[in-house]
């Protein structure tokens, strides 16, 4: 892997000309014709647009399980040339003309034909820029000057006017590519005409991380696009063959994990550009990422990407150690802690006082489990109670919880039983906080295996009083009340 970070620099480096050779992703120029055709181990559908040399728009709609495309359409030519095309959601497109206006194009219609609005104007001028992606998280990235200037810029509506694309920053230079598309919050993929397969992290204005993730082999790429979970799809000139792969984590700033999946059709994808709707294709995938618990939970229940993402790879390591390895494990375990803390490690309980008061992942409460997790971490947790919020502890203190101080949590995700975690967790008795619990466990197990659990148990079998905490007390293991 290599990496070069900007961090509020504006030094333009010619990307694919001065960052390190690496091993990494094979790209399409080194597969052999014959190329397998693997399971993706996602679903959904792909929306892909392309527009062709002389502004004819195309739709091609992919089936991501299987990697066929299951729907091929030509629409009508725009009236004037196009230099760059994103696809912001499944029907909108963006895209700016060779006179540097952006507009704004509707899809109608893309069943039995593809049809659209009446382009609608953004600006008509300073949008000078040859490539645009959209990142499925409410920004759109832009660049094409010399020296690889990279912009973003906020996207307020699904279907944004002029004024909803705002809030324009600089994030840095050096992204000097030939295709650029979004893969997720904040995170791009491009390549580069020396042959590269880099991966870009955009984190803010002034702050930008590019990796190389494969070395060679991706110079014949002439289109990139990306409709979420990590799966792509990269057009080669030379063939018009459109490959499939995926990322199995688009953070870690590695290629050794993109496999290929094969190729859709048998050629023919000879479109200047493509562009694919973001986020409407989800991946299993061992590893747990923020787009990932969005699509789990939706994005009002997780909390702030930076304070998430920052806190994951300590929480996936500790996981491992606690073996909360499997669908139903880590679902429930996903389920309790996006309850309990919004995935944040450092959650503190809103509007409490007391000094041992819910800290942390699964929000540490009570003097007498702030001394045992202390007992077993050999750290004074009575007089440092903040630390159980803290990024060193916060996850650990989790799975302690979870498998220690409860053993036998795995065993109640092991047979679908949330009233069962839920009760070694322990919360204030309401039937709404059982339900919500309960359908994020069902979600969450959707999103690892492709269907919903069966034979769920949400609720005790007699219904407590609201409010209740006596229906988790378990005498038999020495809680104190």
């Amino acid at each position: 892997m290599s990496t070069t970070s900007f961090i509020g620099s504006a030094a333009a480096i010619a990307v694919g000309l001065s960052l390190a050779t690496t091993t990494g992703a094979a790209g399409p120029d080194d597969t052999p014709d014959d190329a397998l055709r693997a399971a993706s181990g996602c679903t959904g559908t792909a929306y892909v647009y392309g527009v062709r040399r002389d502004a004819t728009l195309t739709f091609a709609a992919i089936d991501a399980a299987t990697n066929v495309r299951t729907r091929k359409l030509t629409g009508p030519k725009l009236p004037w040339g196009v230099r760059a095309m994103t696809a912001l959601n499944m029907n909108t497109l963006l895209v700016t003309t060779s006179q540097g206006a952006l507009y704004r194009i509707d899809v109608t219609g893309n069943t039995k034909s593809l049809t659209i609005g009446a382009p609608v104007p953004m600006a008509y001028t300073g949008w000078n820029y040859d490539k645009l992606a959209a990142d499925g998280a409410g920004h759109l990235f832009a660049t094409g000057d010399t020296n690889g200037q990279l912009w973003r810029w906020d996207v307020s509506a699904k279907k944004p006017t002029g004024s909803q694309i705002n809030q324009k920053v600089r994030i840095g230079a050096g992204v000097i590519a030939k295709t650029l598309t979004g893969v997720g919050g904040g995170r791009l993929l491009a390549t580069t005409s020396g042959g590269k397969l880099l991966g870009i992290r955009a984190a803010g204005a002034g702050n930008l991380t590019i990796s190389t993730l494969g070395s060679s082999g991706w110079g014949g790429v002439s289109a990139l696009a990306s409709p979420g979970g990590g799966l792509f799809f990269a057009r080669t000139d030379s063939s018009g063959a459109l490959s499939t792969r995926r990322d199995a984590d688009i953070t870690n700033s590695s290629g050794t994990d993109i496999s290929l999946i094969g190729y859709v059709g048998d050629g023919g994808w000879t479109q200047k550009l493509l562009t694919t709707g973001p986020r409407n294709v989800v991946c299993r995938s061992g590893g747990i990422t923020y787009d990932g618990l969005v699509t789990m939970f939706g994005s009002g229940w997780v909390g702030p990407r930076d304070i998430v993402e920052r806190g994951l790879p300590g929480l996936q390591a500790e996981m491992t150690k606690g073996a909360i390895n499997t669908p139903a494990r880590k679902a429930a375990f996903l389920a309790t802690l996006v309850s309990e803390s919004a995935m944040r490690y450092n959650a503190d309980e809103s509007g409490n006082t007391q000094t041992y008061r819910g800290r942390g992942y699964i929000q540490l409460t009570n003097d007498f489990n702030y001394a045992s997790a202390g007992t077993y971490f050999g750290i004074n947790l009575l007089g440092q109670p903040d630390l159980a919020k803290s990024l060193h502890y916060s996850a650990p203190i989790a799975r302690w919880y979870w498998t220690v101080a409860r053993t036998t949590t795995n065993a109640y995700a092991d047979d679908h039983d949330m009233n069962g975690v839920n009760r070694n967790i322990g919360f204030a008795w309401s039937y709404e906080e059982a339900t919500r619990r309960c359908d994020r466990f069902k979600s969450a197990y959707k999103y690892f295996t492709g269907a919903y659990p069966t034979n769920t148990t949400c609720y005790p079998a007699r219904l407590p009083a609201r409010g209740d905490t006596d229906w988790y007390f378990h005498p038999e293991r020495g809680d104190s009340r």
